[in-house]
């Protein structure tokens, strides 16, 4: 099992792709085979290498979804579990409507949104496994079908267009709840890579710039007059050696980096700081060797 998604994750973590061996065992008995037939091919009973790293990711998939509450794993399953039950519609139903702020509505607009939540999960889950989301006209033959009542669309913007948007949105803001654990456990095990791979094939590297100095920014001054106090109690040696790692430092990150560290800054600010701390100190063990002469 490769964890690409979250929302993938969820699916074939509660979906085993081959026989159990019970199964298998089953089936034999079922036709009446004993012992083997030359040129047959026999599903294996015995756990594999492959099987167990399934089991594995699966366990940690599963794990994450159960720290979620239960109406959200409800929810979740809906959406994505091959194993889906009535109970899990009906759950993740309810989550919507009870979720959703609808304003001012009559009573019998108020039963046909009810059905629309409905319809606006199975809409969502069309999106998100590669179809079409259901638009008005798709949305109206579900209400019909489920409540027996018609809903008009020939005016769908300035009837139903509001409430079908909040609707929508609702069951975003659902799914983003449901996914964020499951998607924490992906990025955890996408980092378990084969060594000298660049983390910039697995991250965004213009994300980690800005996330990082956003990061940065809050704690900025703190962490300078930090680093300057503590460079302040070193001598000269301490000192000579903390400069020359610094150096080294900076031609690493400018290898990395290259020109982006002037075209942009702002996203490097640890960098800029440390650098200007160098030769703040380097200025001081100038002094230093001086006063000795």
């Amino acid at each position: 099992m490769k964890l690409i998604s979250a929302r993938q994750a969820w699916r074939e973590a509660l979906h085993e792709s081959r026989d159990s061996v019970l199964a298998a065992a089953q089936e034999r008995s079922r036709l009446g085979k004993k012992g083997r037939v030359v040129g047959e091919t026999m599903p294996s009973m015995r756990d594999s290498n492959g099987r167990c790293a399934h089991m594995l990711a699966a366990g940690l998939v599963q794990s994450a979804i159960g720290t979620l509450p239960k109406p959200l794993q409800h929810f979740g399953n809906a959406l994505y579990s091959p194993i889906a039950n009535g109970q899990d519609i009906n759950v993740a139903h309810a989550l919507v409507w009870l979720t959703v702020e609808l304003g001012e509505c009559t009573p019998k607009r108020k039963e046909v949104a009810y059905w629309m939540a409905l319809a606006a999960i199975k809409s969502h889950q069309a999106a998100v496994n590669g179809r079409e989301a259901w638009g008005p006209g798709r949305v109206s033959e579900f209400v019909l079908g489920w409540y027996g009542a018609k809903v008009d669309t020939s005016h769908w913007a300035r009837d139903w267009a509001v409430i079908w948007s909040s609707i929508a949105n609702v069951v975003d803001t659902l799914d983003a709840k449901a996914l964020k654990p499951v998607a924490a456990v992906v990025v955890r095990m996408s980092e378990r890579v084969d060594i000298g791979s660049c983390r910039w094939d697995r991250h965004n590297r213009e994300h980690v710039a800005e996330d990082r100095s956003t990061a940065y920014a809050t704690r900025r001054e703190q962490s300078v007059m930090a680093l300057r106090e503590r460079l302040n109690t070193m001598d000269t040696e301490q000192l000579r050696r903390w400069l020359s790692r610094v150096r080294s430092y900076a031609a690493a990150y400018r290898a990395e980096w290259g020109s982006d560290v002037v075209e942009n800054p702002g996203r490097h600010l640890i960098y800029l700081d440390r650098i200007a701390e160098y030769w703040n100190q380097r200025q001081r063990v100038g002094e230093v060797t001086r006063q000795v002469a």
